[in-house]
């Protein structure tokens, strides 16, 4: 069991591990020579960090906005946070986690094996953020321990498959996207919203990447430098409405109005070190990857990260991260007024994920209207879902903390009311 354990949490639950162990064998399935083997996993778990540095820069920014929102609103409420959740149930819950996630991949492997969908999951730490979150859910069922791995194996096998299936259907029919590859993310309900609702709402002629500029401002057409001037004027708002005092606190011995001049150029460091491990890890995993649908899964399709996707659209990342977010707080605010049984507070770092996936797809379907107005649109929603789904939430209700994918406002909405009925 302790083995098991390891190989969910060490190895599938270590990304960079999980991206090298592929890369490693596709390329010996394709019969590399030894020194391209090397390269190609050494370069890939390489690509892997570097994307990991630039969101952790991209993390050290948003962080401070969730204490500035929470002081401008006055509130407190339940944090959306799927890293507390996965705390919670790991400290606890670890063995039965472990199981979950290595049975729940081989059955993803077997299915893509045996039937038409190929699809392949391959963001080791998703996947087992799903599992906990599954699991939490299960063991307040009453279901015996036995129950709760058989049932939630199974489940997350069929959405470790189905998943990638899902969201490649999006991205393969738009040629601004990708068919190369997919995703695995719990994000199939913002991907099909913005194929289906961003080309009715928006112009798909007027993208991000084309906003018309004065000329004396064409510099901000570069992406990096653009970003960075537009994040710091957002920082900059949202500090001063939140007061000095609050900004200080986050800033420590750095002035505070520095600080937030810093995190503007933080931000848009941070995404352009992402977009460069993503261009790094993919020029390596891709090919690679072919090994494995080639030789061991025929028509096999990666489910990659989010990250993945940024590459086709930098500006509409950033603008989808603000209108998701614009979205989130205006749900907190509604959820006040409404005195909603859990108030939900916004979510940053996830509406930065969210949106800036969403954003990217809805951009590419519906240019720039399209990414404000479907990403504000489930920026305002998924905290209504999230926040009805917190009392079902079995061993995590109570825990002050809510799964903050867009999906488990919506289908795992569904989920959680219908386990509760077999309860």
């Amino acid at each position: 069991m302790k083995m098991v354990e390891f190989i969910a949490t060490q190895v599938i639950g270590e990304p960079a591990i999980m991206f090298g162990l592929i890369a490693l064998l596709g390329l010996l399935l394709l019969r590399r020579p030894f020194e391209e083997v090397m390269l190609g996993t050494v370069k890939t778990v390489i690509g892997f960090v570097i994307l990991v540095a630039g969101a952790s820069m991209l993390m050290s920014t948003c962080d401070p906005l969730t204490a500035w929102v929470r002081e401008i609103l006055g509130v407190d409420g339940v944090i959306p946070q799927n890293w507390l959740i996965v705390s919670k149930v790991m400290a606890e819950h670890g063995r039965e986690v472990g199981l979950v996630v290595t049975v729940g991949f081989l059955i993803n492997l077997l299915l893509a094996r045996i039937t038409p969908v190929k699809s392949i999951a391959v963001t080791g730490h998703i996947m087992m953020i799903w599992a906990c979150w599954i699991v939490g859910i299960l063991l307040g069922t009453g279901w015996s321990e036995g129950a709760v791995i058989g049932v939630a194996s199974i489940i997350c096998g069929l959405h470790y498959w189905l998943t990638p299936a899902i969201i490649h259907r999006f991205l393969r029919r738009n040629d601004r996207l990708t068919g190369e590859w997919s995703l695995y993310v719990p994000e199939i309900t913002g991907v099909a919203v913005a194929g289906w609702l961003a080309p009715v709402v928006g112009d798909p002629n007027a993208r991000c990447e084309d906003m018309k500029v004065p000329k004396s401002l064409e510099w901000l057409r570069d992406t990096t430098v653009g970003v960075a001037v537009v994040a710091a004027l957002f920082w900059a708002m949202v500090g001063i409405a939140a007061g000095p005092s609050v900004v200080q606190k986050s800033a420590g011995a750095q002035n505070w109005v520095i600080f937030l001049l810093m995190m503007g150029v933080k931000f848009g460091g941070g995404l352009a070190v992402v977009l460069h491990g993503v261009r790094m890890l993919l020029a390596e995993i891709v090919p690679a990857f072919n090994g494995i649908a080639t030789r061991l899964i025929p028509g096999a399709i990666a489910g990659l990260d989010y990250p993945t996707v940024f590459q086709f659209a930098p500006s509409a990342v950033f603008i989808g991260f603000l209108s998701n977010l614009v979205g989130g707080v205006l749900a907190t605010v509604c959820m006040v007024a409404m005195k909603f049984p859990v108030i939900v507070l916004p979510a940053v770092w996830m509406n930065f994920w969210s949106g800036a996936l969403v954003g990217t797809v809805a951009d590419a379907y519906g240019g720039r209207r399209g990414a404000v107005i479907v990403c504000l649109l489930l920026g305002f929603l998924a905290p209504f879902g999230w926040g009805l789904g917190y009392p079902l939430s079995g061993l995590l209700a109570g825990s002050g903390a809510v799964n903050d994918y867009t999906d488990v406002a919506t289908y795992g909405l569904l989920f959680q009311y219908v386990l509760r009925a077999f309860k």
